[in-house]
């Protein structure tokens, strides 16, 4: 195969792969910051992520699986003034598919920590990671 055959089949594997990408669906849209995540061990299993005090006033979290997927099951939200919240979501996140959106309560304030009781999916898969996401 000669140079100019080399470059026309890596430029149509370029093209394919921007027009595939750019065809998904984004699991994580426009105006959201990471907070923060946690990797997902063996079994059901419970971790907790410290927000940044430099995060401002939240009003809706977002939770997606990176890696490998995810079965959510409680979510305790801790906020800056000793106030909790209780999510009780029991939901599956496929990588690449899904996100779990969680409106807080009383409106936009200032998060201290999220609990989460989570497992992985496939317990044979050795990664899966959650992050969280704050709007």
């Amino acid at each position: 195969m000669n140079s100019t055959n080399r470059w026309i089949k890596g430029a149509a594997l370029i093209a394919a792969a921007v027009i595939l990408t750019s065809c998904m669906p984004k699991v994580v849209p426009e105006g959201y910051a990471l907070l923060g995540k946690r990797e997902v061990n063996f079994g059901l299993d419970r971790d907790t992520i410290r927000v940044d005090r430099a995060a401002g006033p939240i009003s809706q979290l977002m939770i997606v699986a990176t890696f490998n997927p995810v079965e959510v099951h409680t979510i305790r939200v801790f906020f800056e003034n000793g106030a909790t919240f209780d999510a009780n979501v029991r939901e599956r996140l496929f990588v690449g598919r899904d996100r779990l959106l969680i409106d807080l309560p009383g409106g936009a304030r200032k998060i201290s920590e999220v609990t989460f009781r989570y497992r992985k999916v496939n317990d044979a898969v050795r990664r899966a990671v959650v992050e969280l996401w704050g709007k």
